[in-house]
């Protein structure tokens, strides 16, 4: 019997792209989001799409009987910041089986699928797609859930072979998955190669001191199955090795086998990358070591690299504006911004460089307070500007504000709390041959391009 699964939060980027991977594989998909219809869910027909929560909506479309929703599929944060959620209660209420979207990936999208899971705090989604482009340029079909928006796809997803299981049981392809350590997400697949680009702490929301954030990701490394791949440069990701190791080389998986692990900045490769920055060239070592794993010719795989040009929202030119260059970046951690706008500089090294940057949630904010004042403190720009806080879906309890983090920075840090107020600014201050960094991971993308509009 085809499954049918109804994704709750579809307009998510790891939720959409793992409803149109499952919608390939033969499942019949509906889904829902407070605004379903967005840049990651235009695969989808409009009754497929369903705004708002409704217990009505696990009825499926035009009103079908409930008995043909066999799973709920959700956003693991809806446990913790909507439990009461009216779908969810529902679903629990009529023995529908609900899973994270995650777990739906691991458990029906992985099987027979050669498991490629890229994990790190920062360069999940670049390092992810350099491994795809490689592939792609080898000759390879694989299956990926990115993301971001790939500029070659248009979505954040590719659909590569879309046949779950071989008859005689053997591996069909490669899967290549951007694993996210929130709320524990990446200990639902259990890959055949792991990737650690690096290891600092986040989502303060989730985990509850930096202890329980690298045992999350110790965790993450006994499942693998035969290769890490790591960035042992990184004192947090050697250190998260070494306890999970067995031998100087070897890890013991929770299966029973020993992986072994490499180091891939031990590389010696000379890249011509197109993107800038040095941590984008640690992204690519990390993606040239999996070629040379998977059998990829030295000279295929840095051809490839060298010409990876980026996907949406990382160091992404969206436009001019009056002469001046726009760019909108997904960055919201203080390592981010620091890394982003130092590669920023030296592309633009004489250039006006000013940063628009909008804080992601009032507890991350807090608890990042200290490492954000430092970084904007030596900041090589020449204009900060900070919006109001973006709640997600937090609300605000006078925890932290933009304000307090200008008056810690001691900086050249100007704070607008309203668009109407910022838009008309920029348009009276932007000049020809300024650069312009849109950051931020929620609706200061949609800021950016409606100055460019």
């Amino acid at each position: 019997m085809i499954k049918k699964v109804h994704f709750l939060g579809i307009g998510g980027s790891g939720a959409s792209a793992a409803a149109a991977i499952a919608q390939a594989y033969g499942f019949k998909v509906t889904g829902c989001d407070l605004e379903p219809h967005n840049e990651f869910t235009t695969v989808f027909r409009k009754d497929q799409l369903l705004k708002g929560h409704t217990p009505a909506h696990l009825q499926g479309v035009l009103g079908r009987h409930i008995s043909m929703i066999n799973i709920l599929a959700v956003t693991p944060a809806i446990f913790s910041l909507d439990p009461d959620n009216p779908e969810l209660m529902e679903a629990k209420k009529l023995g529908i089986p609900v899973l994270t979207w995650q777990q739906f990936v691991g458990e029906y999208l992985t099987k027979n699928k050669f498991v490629i899971a890229v994990c790190g705090t920062h360069g999940k989604t670049t390092t992810t797609a350099m491994i795809a482009q490689i592939l792609e340029d080898a000759g390879e079909d694989p299956i990926v859930l990115l993301g971001a928006i790939h500029p070659k796809w248009k979505t954040n997803y590719r659909l590569g072979k879309s046949k779950p299981v071989l008859s005689d049981g053997g591996v069909e392809g490669y899967l290549v998955i951007e694993a996210d350590e929130f709320n524990d997400n990446f200990l639902h697949f259990k890959p055949d190669i792991s990737v650690v680009t690096n290891i600092e702490m986040d989502h303060p929301e989730y985990f509850k001191d930096f202890e329980s954030y690298k045992k999350s990701f110790k965790k993450f490394l006994l499942q693998s199955k035969s290769t890490v791949v790591a960035n042992l440069s990184d004192n947090n990701v050697a250190k998260v090795v070494k306890v999970a190791m067995k031998t100087p080389n070897q890890i013991s998986s929770d299966r029973g086998a020993n992986v072994q692990y490499l180091d891939f900045n031990k590389l010696e490769v000379k890249f011509d990358l197109k993107i800038p920055g040095k941590h984008n060239i640690l992204n690519a070592k990390a993606a040239f070591q999996v070629g040379l794993l998977l059998g990829i010719a030295p000279e295929i795989l840095l051809h490839s690299l060298n010409s990876y040009s980026g996907v949406g929202r990382r160091f992404e030119l969206i436009g001019i504006y009056h002469g001046a260059q726009i760019y909108s970046d997904f960055g919201h951690h203080p390592t981010e911004i620091k890394v982003t706008m130092k590669a920023a500089r030296q592309r633009f090294p004489r250039s006006r460089i000013i940063l628009v940057y909008e804080p992601h949630m009032f507890s991350r904010t807090k608890a990042l307070f200290d490492d954000f004042v430092k970084v904007f403190k030596n900041l090589p720009v020449d204009q900060i500007i900070l919006t109001d806080i973006y709640p997600s879906r937090e609300i605000d309890t006078g925890l932290v504000s933009s304000q307090q983090l200008a008056d810690a920075a001691h900086s050249n840090a100007l704070v607008y709390h309203s668009k109407d107020q910022l838009l008309p600014m920029l348009k009276h201050h932007i000049q020809s041959g300024d650069i312009i960094f849109f950051m931020g991971a929620g609706e200061i993308d949609k800021l950016a391009r409606e100055l460019l509009s």
